[in-house]
């Protein structure tokens, strides 16, 4: 969400997004507050950030938990 806001506060038009599968950043958020959403759905990330929460489960818990 921290993005998000960062997004529509700051007028950015377009904003390009790797990974929408393991954390969703409110896609349609931003759409209806008129920026252009491209979700690249970059398969090389999606695996590095699957990988990253698995190896370390508790880092990212804790993270997402603050």
């Amino acid at each position: 969400m921290i993005c998000t806001g960062a997004i529509v506060q700051f007028k950015i038009a377009r904003a390009v997004i790797n990974d929408t599968l393991t954390l969703a950043g409110n896609e349609d958020f931003l759409r209806s507050r008129g920026v252009e959403v491209i979700d690249a759905a970059h398969t090389a990330s999606i695996r590095q950030m699957r990988d990253c929460i698995a190896a370390n489960p508790s880092v990212w818990n804790k993270g997402m938990m603050e």
